[in-house]
């Protein structure tokens, strides 16, 4: 056998290393991600992006597979999901992850998502598994509701609550409440679409929330009603409320006769229990409308305010009416302003001793309150603690 010195072996030795080498790297990457994510849920943050990063360069591709999962957050609710891969190109350590947020103005609690490295080719995921936390945190300073304000009694005299709404539930209880849709103008050429949308109407923190939003062009809000589902003649009606402002803004507590669907308004009759014009966020209207058809409507009124300085988005009032055979009186905090009798319709009918049911809105535009301008602010809301009918 021939003898080779120790440098031709030596060399030998790292060719047959190289003849056996493939091209794996010896060592592979870990791919991770270096922080979380933490935003205000806004519209300058309606995406959030991951950063993705490799603790060392590689000469081949690094692919990783993703995907979101759900925490406090809700998939389709607070976040879109998402899932896919991201590619290292050779020599590349940084990359991103992005997850878009669907932005809403509920009173919400902060809210997590996670994303969640599933595969990898070419990468190792440190401790079997590497995830992000994504913190939606909800800036809804403009929708928080004070719980300061007036309180109605309980109970009175001579009478027992027969129906209420506490607003208690997560959601709107629709054995009590329904909506009128559309954006018709309602007879006064107002500017918002009522529509039945979350975004325009739910229950939070023992409130109902009626919000008119500005999106785009167009204005939206709710208008809910009782007919057919909780309908009542004469009763103390207590009804505690925090108002929009602004000008532009028209918010209101009202009822119209049951048999409005067969006689048509005004002749069914209309109680305002409250009304708001939002240039005004001081004072308040209660008023009756009547007439036997549209060409001999009349309304009677009165309002009352707010010491100056004051408005009636401050705090929670509550907004009364006493209505028994002999007619109607109105209370502000308790506080008597304004009552009507039996001769307040003169020779036309008198249509307050039929039942009503209720209806709450927030309108936008129209030819009483005017339009909204540059000075008007969006979201406005109203908050609805109670409705209760003691008869």
């Amino acid at each position: 056998m021939p003898k080779f010195s120790t440098l031709a072996l030596l060399f030998m030795a790292v060719v047959c290393i190289q003849c056996g080498k493939d091209d794996t790297p010896s060592v592979l990457p870990n791919v991770y991600f270096p922080i979380d994510v933490s935003a205000l849920e806004s519209h300058e943050n309606s995406t959030f992006d991951f950063p993705l990063v490799l603790d060392r360069s590689t000469d081949r591709a690094v692919t990783v597979v993703y995907e979101t999962r759900p925490l406090t957050a809700s998939e389709g609710e607070d976040f879109v999901p998402s899932s896919g891969t991201i590619t290292f190109a050779p020599g590349e350590t940084s990359a991103t992850i992005s997850v878009d947020i669907i932005i809403d103005e509920y009173i919400e609690e902060d809210e997590q998502f996670r994303v969640v490295l599933v595969e990898s080719q070419n990468g190792l995921f440190l401790d079997g598994i590497q995830q992000a936390i994504g913190t939606i945190r909800n800036d809804d300073t403009a929708i928080q509701v004070t719980t300061e304000g007036y309180v109605s009694a309980d109970s009175y005299t001579g009478k027992t609550l027969v129906w209420s709404d506490e607003f208690e539930g997560d959601e709107i209880d629709l054995s009590n409440w329904t909506y009128d849709l559309g954006s018709h103008g309602w007879g006064n050429q107002e500017l918002q679409l009522y529509t039945s949308s979350s975004e325009n109407s739910y229950v939070h923190d023992g409130n109902l929330m009626i919000v008119a939003k500005e999106q785009g062009a167009q204005y939206t809000s709710a208008r809910m009603k009782s007919i057919d589902l909780q309908e009542f003649q004469y009763g103390r009606i207590d009804i505690r409320a925090v108002l929009p402002k602004g000008q532009g803004i028209w918010p209101a507590i009202w009822m119209l006769g049951a048999n409005f669907p067969s006689a048509g308004w005004p002749a069914c009759g209309e109680i305002d229990i409250m009304e708001l014009i939002g240039s005004s966020p001081n004072y308040v209207h209660g008023t009756v409308h009547y007439g036997n058809d549209y060409t001999q409507h009349q309304f009677t009124g009165q309002g009352t305010g707010v010491p100056f300085g004051e408005t009636f988005s401050d705090e929670f009032h509550v907004f009364s009416i006493d209505w028994n055979e002999q007619g109607i009186t109105w209370y502000l905090d308790d506080v008597e302003f304004f009552s009507i009798d039996q001769s307040v319709s003169g020779s036309q009918n008198y249509p307050f001793d039929n039942p009503f049911f209720f209806i709450l809105n927030v309108a936008v535009g129209g030819q009483w309150p005017g339009y909204p301008d540059e000075t008007t602010e969006f979201p406005q809301y109203m908050a609805v603690d109670y409705v209760r009918v003691f008869q």
